[in-house]
């Protein structure tokens, strides 16, 4: 598999806090609905005047803290609901707004303060600086089990749109991050010692205590990916690249079914693109480095192919996953984007099945499974393309020649008819030599299918309705030629419910797909054609 390595920088640090500059005038003894001890407001305070490392160097002092700021989280989102004034800023305030922010909506105030201390929590623990871990904090007692305060994080995701966007990214990142911890995986390659050579005192970390955690923060993130769309999934792109980060939380997020609705907003976010375009620039309703995060997630799951069938039926499901990540090679929207998209497909060409074997009576599935979607995709033409550019990365340069081979090999041992069904049955129709008249004189009676079901006209009739122009035409010439090559074909297309819905596609606005639904919707009319044309 490609050699792209899992240290390469995700979008897992959080941004500082659009109401910063009001932090350093919070006033805790007035905010009574916080409900703080006299022994919590004099922590909040010593924590402020000290470095944060001061703070951290004892693992008690440290989880009292961190359980301080969750508290202050907990009461002030059950008061203030994390809708207030400060919810609608998303980008850095002048102190003179930030001041009005902490006297109109001081909780909401004090919910950024905290995220921002928690995170700065996390961040340093998992620097190492402190000798003090990321576990021996947020796990306790003699069986390390997961204080019971992460809750407050969780609730902040359930708010869903009625919450504040920055408090809901900081929550799932900060959760992920402490959930991360219990993961045997990750344990199990984490630093003995500090940066000063100092051994770190390995404790108990019961990862069961975390399991039902994980399960929710992954369902919220499912959820983000299967109904938000453009800058609202961003919400849920920290957390999820973190957790890419363990083999655990990896095969969790496609259990949950997270790798179909992954590739579907790839798909969403290249709809309509053509072209080189700058990095801030909106294609589809994702930016370019949306697209490159969401790629770098699928790119972290391909690992898992050879060790798990499921994983590998996931990303065989519907063709959906192959057809996004040729679409971003196809677009190439920027070079970084265009890297891991390459990397994922190369992993995914060269997977195994040996050791996860399909249960009795399913497919087999491995690299050549997915080489046949990648032709049928036309990822071959967009490779061509960029083998006549020139790339400064020497990855892509390798990923680009490894794939060529590879494509080429497997279209080789292919008839024509195999890459016509692997074109139809992934639905990413374009033009070629399959969709000529000579083809269908040859081929026309295979339209019938192993069972007499005359699969693939049915599947044609449903690419009608497809949303790209290209693709509805394609399956009108299509279902013509079938009609005229096929014995009876006229009727059987009829039957299937083809001239319901060719007809409307004659009033198009395209005038491509309006011309070959007319010459479809003939061919079905007229017994001999050739007389018309």
């Amino acid at each position: 598999m490609s050699t792209f390595t899992f240290g390469a920088k995700g979008p897992t640090s959080l941004p500082p806090s659009p109401i910063a500059h009001a932090f350093p005038h919070i006033q805790w003894d007035p905010l009574s609905s916080l409900r703080l001890t006299a022994q919590e407001t004099a922590l909040l305070r010593m924590a402020e005047t000290n470095p944060i490392e001061y703070t951290l160097a004892d693992s008690r002092d440290a989880s009292m803290y961190a359980r301080v700021l969750l508290k202050l989280l907990a009461e002030a989102s059950s008061v203030s609901g994390g809708a207030g004034a400060v919810a609608t800023f998303t980008e850095t305030v002048p102190d003179d707004v930030a001041m009005k922010a902490l006297d109109e909506d001081p909780l909401g105030v004090v919910m950024h303060y905290a995220l921002t201390k928690l995170f700065e929590i996390i961040s340093t623990l998992n620097s190492g600086v402190s000798g003090v871990t990321v576990g021996a904090v947020f796990y306790v007692g003699k069986d390390g089990v997961l204080v019971d305060q992460w809750k407050a994080l969780l609730r902040i995701l359930n708010k869903g749109g009625k919450g504040d966007p920055y408090t809901q990214k900081g929550s799932a990142l900060c959760l992920a991050h402490i959930l991360l911890a219990s993961c045997p995986s990750l344990r199990s390659s984490a630093p003995t010692v500090d940066k000063d050579g100092q051994p770190i005192k390995a404790r108990p970390i019961s990862y069961a205590s975390a399991v039902e955690p994980l399960e929710a923060l992954t369902a919220w993130i499912v959820s983000q990916l299967k109904n938000a769309t453009g800058t609202n999934v961003g919400l849920c792109i920290p957390a999820l690249t973190a957790l890419m980060g363990t083999t655990e939380t990896r095969v969790l997020f496609c259990s949950s079914g997270g790798v179909k609705y992954l590739a579907r907003q790839l798909r969403v976010g290249t709809k309509g693109a053509k072209g080189v375009v700058d990095s801030k620039k909106k294609i589809g309703q994702s930016s370019v480095q949306q697209l490159y995060e969401l790629t770098f997630c699928l790119w972290t799951v391909s690992y898992e192919l050879n060790t798990n069938y499921t994983i590998r039926s996931d990303f065989a499901k519907d063709g959906l996953t192959i057809a996004a990540l040729v679409d971003l090679v196809s677009i190439a929207p920027r070079e970084k984007v265009v890297r891991v998209a390459l990397s994922t497909l190369r992993n995914i060409s060269v997977c195994e099945g040996e050791q996860s074997p399909p249960p009795a009576g399913l497919p087999s599935l491995d690299g050549n499974h997915f080489l046949s979607e990648m032709i049928a995709c036309g990822l071959m033409k967009a490779i061509d393309h960029l083998r006549d550019r020139q790339f400064t990365d020497p990855d892509i340069i390798e990923d680009v020649d490894h794939l060529h081979k590879l494509l080429v090999e497997n279209y080789k041992e292919m008839t024509r008819w195999e890459v016509y069904k692997n074109e139809v049955e992934s639905g990413h129709l374009q033009w070629g030599s399959t969709h000529t008249e000579a083809f269908f004189k040859e081929n026309a009676r295979m339209m019938e299918g192993s069972d007499g079901d005359f699969r693939l006209v049915r599947v044609l009739i449903a690419l009608l309705s497809s949303k790209d122009e290209d693709v509805a035409a394609i399956a009108c010439y299509d279902i013509g030629e079938f009609v005229r090559h096929y014995p009876n074909g006229r009727q059987i297309a009829k039957r299937l419910g083809a001239k319901e819905l060719v007809m409307p596609l004659i009033e198009h606005d395209n005038v491509d797909l309006q011309r070959h639904a007319l010459h479809c919707v003939s061919k079905m009319m007229v017994q001999n054609w050739e007389h018309v044309k």
